[in-house]
């Protein structure tokens, strides 16, 4: 089992970007602005962990595409925008960096795209 805490990954997230601001790469209003952000999660954040259990790479695949690839409402809102992003560029070459199911590369290749 892997014990899964979102607050702790926002709060990671948090912890490297003020890496990077010790590092010089920011200022200190952004510091402070990272400071203030996890007095926020900590104050007002359920932490809702769970314990998950691992799976295989083929397995977790499996179960994942039988909720995303079947009726995913999250396709009616990003398609039409997506396709407006695509119909604005020329055909051309594109890489289909297999975080999907593949329709974004059916959407480009029924555009003229080379995928």
């Amino acid at each position: 089992m892997t014990y899964e805490s979102p607050l702790a990954y926002l709060l990671g997230l948090e912890d490297l970007a003020l890496l990077r601001s010790f590092t010089g790469e920011r200022d200190r209003e952004f510091a402070d602005d990272r400071i203030a952000e996890i007095r926020e999660l900590l104050a007002s954040s359920a932490d809702t962990a769970v314990d998950v259990a691992r799976v295989s790479t083929v397995d977790g695949c499996r179960v994942w595409s039988q909720t995303y690839d079947g009726p995913n409402t999250a396709f009616d809102l990003d398609e039409p925008v997506i396709g407006e992003i695509v119909d604005a560029l020329p055909a051309g070459t594109a890489l289909d960096a297999a975080c999907g199911t593949g329709r974004i590369a059916a959407l480009l290749a029924g555009r003229g795209h080379r995928v």
